[in-house]
C-alpha cells in the first residue's frame, strides 16, 4: 500500500501553526542564489498561479497586498515529521517505510506500507485504507493512497491514478498502470525526457517496445521500474523502527521521605537503564528523574551530556546533587527514570594489557565527565568551551560557545606549528632584526631583552577582507627560540611596520 501526501509541506505547517488562523494562501520559500523563489505552495496559492520556482515577488504580484503568506521552507523538518508520521502510523501496519524512490522529487512526500494479512483484522483492505486516510485527514493532511501487489505499482497508481483511493487485483495491474505517464515509475527526469523524444509518454507505450531494446538506450533501470510495476522485480523498503522509550520505574509499598533509600532505588534504576543502552549501543544525551510524591505534583531532575554516555557512576555523579535538594514532601511513593535523547556510541577498546596505570580510556571522556558536572550544577549559562570556526586568523579560529557545541578538536593542517598559550591581546615588543622579512636577532619583551638562538618564518597571514567591518592587517609572523629556553610567536604589522608578540609555547 502507498500514501502520496501532495501537499506535505505546507499541510504540515498549517497544522503547526493551526492556533495562528491566518486564511492567507501560504507559500514556502528558498534562496537561490540572489533570488528567493517558491519551494512549495498550497492548493489555493496554485490555483490563483503560484508555481514552485516562480520568484517570490512575482508570487505575490498575483494576490492582493498582504494577500500571501511565505514561509522559509524546511526540507530537513519535513523529513524528520514525515518519519515521526510513519512511526505513527504503526497502528495501521507492522510495516511502515519513508516512500524515498521518488527519483524526481528531491524531497519525500510519501508513505509505504506492507499490508500482508492484515486486511482480516482491518475487516477487508477497503475498510482499512478508509480508517488510515481518515485518521491523516483527521490530522489536516490531503491524502491519496492505492493498495497494490507492488510497491511501484501502488506508488505510480497513488501519485498519478484518476482517483483519490484505489485497490489492484494482480489481474488489473497492466491496465491500471498503462495510461500513467512514465514518470510514475519514478525514473530521473533525463530519462523522462529521452522517452518523450522518441514520442513516449505513456507506461502502455513502453510495454510495446521489444524488452531486449530498452536496455541499449535507455538503460537497465528503466527495465528494473518497469518490472518491479508490473511485480516481476524484487523491491524492498528500508522500514521506520520506532525509537524504544528508555524508561525504567519502581514503585514503593508507601510513601518514604528516607533519601537513603531514594538514593539507592535511583542508582539501581540507572544500573538497569545502562544496561539496556548498552545492548542497543546507545548512550544517554539527556537524563530525566521524576519523583512521584504522595501530597505534592511530581517533580523532575534532570541532566544533560555533551556527549552519549551510557557510565552508571557518571550518570549518578550527575543527579546525585539535585536529588540532595529535591523536595520530598510528605514521602515519594515511586521514581522513574528516562532518557528522552540518546546518541550512538561506537565500539570501541576500553583496556588492553599496557604500562602500569594504563587503562587504555579514550582520550578526552574525563574531560567530559568533567565538563558534564560543571555544567550541570552551575547552569549552561556559566559554562563554556572552545569550539572550532573556520577562520584563518589566530584570534577568531575558535569561540567560546554554549553546552551543546562540540568540544574542541585536534585540526590536522600538516606541518603548521601553533603556540600552547595564544594571548589575549598581543603584546608589543621591540625586535632586532636585519630586514623586516627577519631573520630575528633580538627581542625585548615584558621588560625584558633575549638573544635569538633560532628563528623560522616568516609566516603570511592576510586580514579577511571580504568582511564588510573587517580591518586591513596583514601579518608576517615568525617562530622564535630564546636563549633563556622561551619560545615565542611573533608578528610584524605589514602596514604598520609593529611588531608584538601574539602566543607563547609552554
Amino acid at each position: 500500500m502507498a500514501l502520496w501526501l501532495p501537499d506535505w509541506s505546507t499541510d504540515r505547517r498549517r497544522r503547526r501553526d493551526r492556533r495562528d488562523a491566518d486564511p492567507r494562501p501560504l507559500t514556502l520559500v528558498a534562496r537561490d542564489r540572489q533570488r528567493t523563489i517558491v519551494a512549495r505552495c498550497c492548493p489555493r496559492a496554485a490555483q490563483a498561479g503560484v508555481r514552485t520556482g516562480m520568484p517570490l515577488a512575482q508570487a505575490r504580484a498575483l494576490f492582493a497586498v498582504g494577500g500571501l503568506r511565505a514561509e522559509p521552507h524546511d526540507p530537513g523538518g519535513d523529513r524528520a515529521a514525515l518519519e515521526r508520521l510513519a512511526v505513527w502510523a504503526h497502528r495501521f501496519a507492522p510495516i511502515v517505510a519513508v516512500d524515498d524512490t521518488e527519483a524526481g522529487h528531491a524531497e519525500p512526500d510519501g508513505l509505504l506500507f506492507d499490508i500482508s494479512g492484515c486486511a482480516r483484522t482491518w475487516g477487508g483492505e477497503q475498510n482499512g485504507m478508509d480508517r488510515i486516510t481518515a485518521a491523516l485527514a483527521a490530522l489536516g493532511f490531503r491524502v491519496r493512497a492505492a493498495i497494490a501487489p507492488a510497491y511501484a505499482a501502488a506508488r505510480a497508481v497513488a501519485r498519478f491514478g484518476p482517483d483519490r483511493t484505489s485497490i489492484l487485483a494482480p489481474a488489473g495491474v497492466h491496465t491500471a498502470i498503462a495510461p500513467l505517464p512514465v514518470a510514475a515509475l519514478g525514473l530521473p527526469v533525463a530519462t523522462v525526457r529521452r522517452l518523450a523524444e522518441v514520442g513516449i509518454h505513456h507506461i502502455g507505450e513502453l510495454l510495446e517496445i521489444p524488452r531486449r531494446t530498452i536496455p541499449a538506450r535507455f538503460g537497465d533501470e528503466l527495465l528494473c521500474r518497469l518490472d518491479q510495476a508490473m511485480g516481476a522485480g524484487i523491491e524492498t523498503i528500508d522500514r521506520t523502527r520506532p525509537q524504544i522509550p528508555f524508561v525504567v520505574e519502581r514503585v514503593f509499598d508507601g510513601p518514604t521521605d528516607r533519601t537513603e533509600a531514594i538514593e539507592l532505588t535511583v542508582r539501581g534504576l540507572l544500573d538497569e537503564l545502562t544496561e539496556w543502552l548498552r545492548r542497543a549501543g546507545r548512550g544517554a544525551r539527556r537524563v530525566e528523574i521524576e519523583l512521584k510524591r504522595s501530597d505534592l505534583p511530581p517533580e523532575t531532575l534532570s541532566a544533560v551530556l555533551g556527549r552519549p554516555s551510557r557510565d552508571p557512576r557518571h550518570l549518578w555523579g550527575l543527579v546525585r546533587s539535585g536529588l540532595e535538594r529535591a523536595h520530598l514532601g510528605f514521602g515519594v511513593e515511586g521514581v522513574r527514570v528516562r532518557v528522552p535523547a540518546t546518541g550512538p556510541i561506537h565500539h570501541q577498546q576500553s583496556s588492553y594489557a599496557g604500562p602500569a596505570g594504563d587503562t587504555g580510556c579514550p582520550a578526552g571522556h574525563t574531560c567530559d565527565e568533567l565538563f558534564d558536572t560543571l555544567r550541570n550544577r552551575l547552569g549552561d549559562r556559566h559554562v563554556r568551551r572552545p569550539v572550532l570556526r573556520a577562520s584563518h586568523l589566530p584570534e577568531r579560529a575558535f569561540v567560546l560557545s554554549g553546552a551543546q557545541a562540540e568540544p574542541l578538536g585536534m585540526v590536522d593542517d600538516g606541518p603548521i606549528d601553533r603556540p600552547t598559550l595564544l594571548l589575549d591581546r598581543p603584546e608589543p615588543a621591540r625586535v632586532i632584526a636585519l630586514t623586516p622579512d627577519g631573520p630575528v636577532h633580538r627581542v625585548a619583551w615584558r621588560g625584558r631583552e633575549s638573544v635569538v638562538v633560532g628563528c623560522a618564518g616568516p609566516e603570511r597571514i592576510a586580514g579577511e577582507w571580504w568582511r564588510s567591518n573587517a580591518v586591513a592587517s596583514t601579518r608576517d609572523y615568525f617562530v622564535v627560540d630564546l636563549d633563556d629556553g622561551r619560545r615565542l610567536w611573533l608578528a610584524r604589522s605589514v602596514e604598520r611596520g609593529t611588531w608584538f608578540v601574539h602566543g607563547v609555547w609552554a
